[in-house]
């Protein structure tokens, strides 16, 4: 198959690319700007790279025809510059018309877990980005998933840095609230395995792994597997902006950032529907098999993507080289 990999410098899209081209499919990769060490490191004759923008209609027109089917990895939280909302309804839309024009036959969009009801402004413009995706008229396929656990992804790194730095914790309310974290092997096995499969076809699908636990538990169990004494007080007082600057100081995150994340988190990211269970069985890791297989990768290489690339460089060529151990 002839795809399009949009966030193909990204944390799930770097992935998925060493993946689909492991598969022998042909792959166009879209970044946003060009590196010098980009176009030689990069020789798998499968892959095309294109340099365009969805921000900007114009430059889609780069994305060839004959397009089987597109990923649709963007989102704008990480930035910390203008309006994420109204960048993320203008990329859509762009994306939307382009790939209209190309007939492509599947659009697959990584979501995240919500209900429609009383959303963050975050996971308010995740969820009009999957509406758009249902109401155009494309054939789709929408993989919803929450916390994604894995080495360099965002939630692992803050989780890390919170645990590994702090002995004590206050910390705000929201974090009793429930998740349901998914090691990032299983979010890309039904990456992979949703392309092409007919059944999966204008469906919608809520991934997890086996636990659903509170933040709290989620500090408190990675404590347990690094051998850590850990202790959390949870008080009402702490503000969202509070909160957010909590998050600023002791992690790795940005202020935009963490003001999304602590925004999200008042809505629980749990499964309501477990379709995805009997059309793709898959056993998915645990919370604490997850921390292990980070921990194990870290440990063999270092230099391991991390969410953070995408923010500072275009170049996929360190990424195809480390991209750690994925699914097959």
């Amino acid at each position: 198959m002839k795809i399009l990999l949009t966030g193909s410098n990204g944390y799930i899209g770097s992935r998925l690319l060493e993946l689909l081209l492991e598969q022998g499919h042909d792959v166009v990769a879209m970044v946003r700007s060009p590196s010098e060490s980009f176009q030689p490191n990069i020789k798998n004759p499968q892959l095309q790279v294109i340099i365009a923008d969805l921000l900007y209609a114009k430059s889609l027109q780069k994305i060839p025809e004959g397009i089987d089917a597109a990923y649709y990895l963007v989102h704008s939280m990480a930035s910390d510059k203008g309006d994420f909302v109204a960048k993320e309804h203008q990329t859509i839309a762009n994306f939307i018309k382009r790939m209209e024009e190309i007939k492509v036959k599947q659009v697959i969009y990584l979501g995240g877990l919500c209900s429609d009801e009383n959303l963050s402004a975050h996971l308010a413009s995740r969820y009009r980005t999957e509406q758009s995706i249902r109401e155009s008229g494309l054939p789709f396929t929408i993989v919803r998933a929450g916390i994604i656990i894995g080495a360099g992804s965002a939630s692992f790194e803050i989780i890390r840095d919170l645990t590994e730095k702090l002995p004590i914790m206050v910390a705000p309310i929201w974090i009793n609230n429930l998740c349901q974290p998914i090691a990032v092997q299983d979010v890309l096995y039904y990456l992979v395995h949703v392309l092409g499969n007919s059944d999966c076809l204008n469906q919608s699908f809520d991934v997890g792994g086996p636990d659903v636990l509170s933040y709290k538990n989620m500090l408190l169990k990675y404590a347990a597997e690094r051998e850590l004494k850990r202790t959390i007080f949870v008080v009402p007082v702490l503000t969202p902006r509070l909160s957010s600057y909590w998050l600023y100081f002791v992690t790795s995150v940005n202020f935009g950032l963490a003001s999304a994340l602590v925004d999200s988190v008042k809505n629980e990211a749990v499964c309501n529907d477990k379709r995805i269970l009997s059309l793709l069985p898959h056993d998915c890791l645990s919370y604490a098999a997850s921390i292990r297989k980070a921990f194990d990768l870290i440990e063999q290489s270092p230099l391991i993507p991390s969410w953070k690339d995408s923010l500072v460089s275009q170049d996929l060529s360190e990424k195809l080289a480390v991209a750690g151990d994925v699914p097959h």
